[in-house]
């Protein structure tokens, strides 16, 4: 038994081992460059870090202004130890995410163990994981979403473990709270998550609720700031979901109007109106967004088509798990085990907050299902294994068809994402915002075309003085047709909405620099400098007039 418990062990390390020299070697330089809300992270952290304010000057906020879609504030927060050591870089935003990252597959392994009494199923589990081109494109960059899965996870495993611990229930809610202020999403998720729990271990719970109704209490006094700072301005929580949702998209009425419009001339306007309602339609678009999360297009050729959630000319999971998955849940169905609700519940829960936006499908907003799917090939995996004639053979080809999609993985991210398609990732503002730096002394103004939040770039890569930006920033609190809010300008940079070289050329101020999109026309022999991406093409342009 110990010989057994040592082996469990070794491949456990193993797979550790391996996941982080994936997730931690080179983050500096892939993805090719820090993503606008990776870099907004990383400056408030360093805000917070200088003068206890984020960059709008609010002290310790429970969630964070930012460009006006108000991020949730732990992984920013979790930032700022990482700051303080490595300093103001790349690696110290990425560093908080790759390091969860890799405990997502460590708790994997201990929760699907607790759950299915499996331990070639819990290994194989976290192996998936690790190699998972969805779980390693997120745990390299900080774009929430890693932080609020372990987050979750981790109240799931100990939820679960307080059945026999009820103090550990108190663990779980924190934890839980903890996924809240880390991602939009889960303030929809993680409330399921829990009361599926709850109703799941309904029986049990009743036996500890003195430490239940304790727990509850403290979750409460965990997310009172996040209440606090609601009643204050309620975009605190609405605000981003206001803008995402399949509400605020024009789409669905434009369509209803259509269709009432077209039936308007054989049909009696209350009939027309009541084939063509406003339930059956936004009911039947949500739907319509939840199951487009399970085309195959997306899942295996295509993945999503959001830049900095691409990884090109592949989907989020590999070719070769469609089988396991089938063979999985076949499995699961059939299988004896109540847990094996938790599972699905959780899996089925990931995609409902995506479905009420309109930008489907998202393997952002439905990350949290990457756990439950890796679950199902290992147990499809684990059914074959039992089922197949020749083992040993089942085994090499699974390997080698596996060896084959990662190799192929590690390409298209490693080399086609950063060379040819670097323009997902902002690639070209540390360029921009270094040769300025060594040049600006020579104006009394850098006019900045506004492309991405280019402000945040000048802040972050200049190291500016958060004291010094909190009182220069020039800000209207205005929100644009995106829900974003743009800085007009702080020290000697201005910020210039829609600004391009046609309405420039003829109005060229003295003593200004200028930076436009690398797609602008301006000749060649004008620029002062021309920053390209790796494959050649020009990303932004740089030029003066005296």
């Amino acid at each position: 038994m110990k010989h057994f418990k040592n082996k469990i062990s070794f491949l456990l390390l193993l797979i550790v081992v391996f996941s982080a020299s994936i997730r931690l070697s080179f983050l500096a330089k892939y993805p090719s460059s820090l993503y606008s809300d990776e870099i907004d992270q990383g400056y408030n952290a360093y805000s917070i870090l200088q003068t206890a304010k984020d960059e709008h000057g609010v002290f310790l906020p429970a969630s964070l202004r930012s460009f006006g879609d108000w991020k949730p504030p732990l992984p920013t927060y979790l930032m700022i130890p990482f700051i303080y050591i490595f300093g103001l870089n790349e690696v110290s935003v990425r560093l908080p995410s790759a390091i969860l990252g890799i405990g997502t597959i460590i708790l994997t392994y201990f929760l699907v163990r607790k759950l299915l009494r499996s331990n070639r199923v819990a290994l194989l589990s976290a192996f998936f994981i690790a190699i998972s081109p969805w779980h390693i494109l997120q745990s390299r960059s900080a774009m929430l979403v890693m932080i609020a899965l372990f987050f979750l996870e981790l109240g799931i495993f100990l939820f679960v473990q307080s059945i026999k611990n009820p103090k550990l229930i108190i663990a779980s809610f924190v934890s839980f709270g903890l996924s809240i202020y880390s991602y939009y999403g889960m303030r929809v998720i993680t409330p399921l998550v829990l009361l599926m729990l709850i109703f799941f271990y309904r029986k049990n719970i009743r036996f500890f609720i003195k430490w239940f109704a304790f727990a509850c209490f403290v979750g409460f006094l965990i997310l009172l700031p996040l209440f606090k700072m609601f009643l204050k301005e309620p975009d605190v929580i609405f605000g981003r979901a206001k803008t995402v949702s399949v509400f605020y998209d024009q789409g669905v009425k434009l369509r209803q109007w259509e269709l009432i419009t077209q039936d308007g001339i054989n049909s009696p306007p209350v009939i027309s109106r009541f084939f063509h309602n406003n339930v059956y339609m936004y009911g039947r678009d949500i739907l319509q967004r939840f199951l487009s999360h399970f085309d195959g297009r997306y899942l295996f050729f295509i993945g999503d088509k959001s830049p900095p959630f691409q990884i090109p000319n592949m989907g989020i999971l590999y070719l070769a798990d469609v089988v396991f998955i089938f063979a999985g849940l076949i499995m699961f169905l059939k299988s004896k085990f109540a847990e094996k609700y938790i599972v699905l519940s959780w899996f089925l829960l990931s995609f409902f907050p995506a479905a009420l936006t309109f930008m489907t499908p998202s393997s952002n907003r439905t990350f949290n299902a990457v756990v439950p799917y890796m679950i199902f090939i290992a147990v499809g995996i684990s059914l074959i294994y039992k089922l197949a004639y020749k083992r040993i053979l089942l085994i090499g080809i699974i390997t080698f068809v596996y060896s084959l999609s990662f190799g192929y993985f590690l390409r298209q991210y490693f080399y086609t994402l950063s060379v040819q398609h670097a323009d997902f990732w902002n690639y070209g503002w540390r360029e921009v915002v270094d040769y300025i730096q060594k040049t600006s002394d020579k104006y009394d103004q850098v006019v900045v075309a506004d492309i991405g939040m280019p402000y945040i770039y000048f802040l972050f890569y200049g190291k500016y003085d958060p004291y010094k930006y909190q009182k220069e920033a020039i800000r209207a609190y205005v929100s644009d047709q995106y829900g974003f809010e743009h800085v007009e300008g702080f020290d000697k940079y201005v910020f210039v909405d829609n600004f391009t070289w046609n309405q420039l050329k003829n109005n060229l101020q003295p003593k200004t620099l200028y930076v436009v999109s690398g797609k602008e026309t301006v000749d060649d022999d004008k620029c002062l400098k021309i920053i390209n991406y790796p494959d050649g093409r020009n990303a932004y342009k740089i030029f003066a007039h005296e």
